[in-house]
């Protein structure tokens, strides 16, 4: 039996939804008027904590400012004071900058009430040993799903992702299982907001999510072949609250050369999908 590695850790998106001025409705995202309930100096902060990766690599202010699409001058005054307050650390030597054990405290509190993890992990964990391959279990923020647990085998290692990873809602197993779980109405909604950031590409990205989406629907589990990391594939089902609305997605998925695409749709994603009914049994009383 392969061994299965189960990866703890604090997730690294952050909600920036302020309401610093009462209004009743924010403009429409297709008029380009800027909401003033948001403090952008805090999203920019919080958009500068977001820029590194799992791994916590040491990067500078210049790709930084590449990766949060900031001025580098902004970027230098936003590190700095990340850096003081305690949520960046600086390496002097090399101007490089990683996060800080303040940033801890953002989320432990989070995280310690993420039981649903504990509930979850010992099912997770069998069916990565039995499939040889990744399990993660994640919650939805915004267009992405944040890995809250994985459990990984050896063989799935080629795919480094853990958990504080953030996946594409729209071109993932897990991510088009959570949208063919919500109403159609918030689904509209949400890919009525997202299109705009695919440009061109929309109108196939829009033609795979809606084709997952049925599939879902006729299946129970929503299924990536390469849609978004070319050499993987994966399946989703959701995890639901007990009125039925989403509020987790698990996966499985790995290399395409082992996880095939007639494996997943034959053996792996309804052993998945029993995995997910399990875990909300068991976890009725907390969604």
């Amino acid at each position: 039996m392969a061994m299965s590695l189960c990866q703890y850790g604090i997730p690294t998106a952050f909600r920036m939804d302020t309401a610093l001025v009462k209004r009743k409705e924010a403009p429409p995202a297709s008029s380009g008027q800027k909401d003033y309930r948001i403090n952008s100096g805090l999203a920019r902060g919080l958009a500068v904590l977001k820029a590194f990766g799992p791994d916590n690599r040491p990067i500078g202010n210049a790709e930084i400012a590449a990766r949060v699409e900031l001025p580098k001058a902004t970027v230098s005054r936003l590190t700095f004071t990340l850096t003081e307050l305690g949520y960046l650390n600086c390496d002097e030597d090399t101007g490089r900058y990683s996060l800080g054990p303040a940033v801890l405290t953002l989320g432990y509190d989070v995280m310690a009430q993420m039981e649903i993890r504990d509930i979850a992990r010992p099912y997770m964990q069998e069916l990565a040993e039995y499939a040889d391959a990744s399990v993660y279990l994640g919650t939805p923020n915004g267009n992405e799903i944040i890995y809250i647990e994985a459990c990984r085998t050896p063989a799935s290692m080629a795919i480094r992702l853990g958990v504080g990873s953030r996946i594409p809602m729209v071109s993932t197993g897990m991510g088009r299982a959570y949208l063919a779980a919500l109403p159609e109405k918030e689904r509209e909604a949400f890919l009525a907001a997202v299109a705009p950031q695919y440009g061109e590409s929309w109108p196939e990205v829009e033609a795979g999510v809606r084709a997952a989406v049925a599939y879902a629907g006729e299946h129970g589990f929503a299924m990536s072949g390469g849609d978004w990391i070319a050499e993987a594939n994966s399946a989703g089902a959701v995890i639901r609250r007990p009125d039925g609305y989403p509020v987790y997605a698990i996966n499985v998925g790995g290399l395409r050369s082992i996880i095939t695409t007639e494996r997943l749709e034959q053996d792996l994603a309804p052993r998945l999908l029993a995995v997910a009914r399990k875990i909300e049994h068991i976890a009725r009383g907390m969604l």
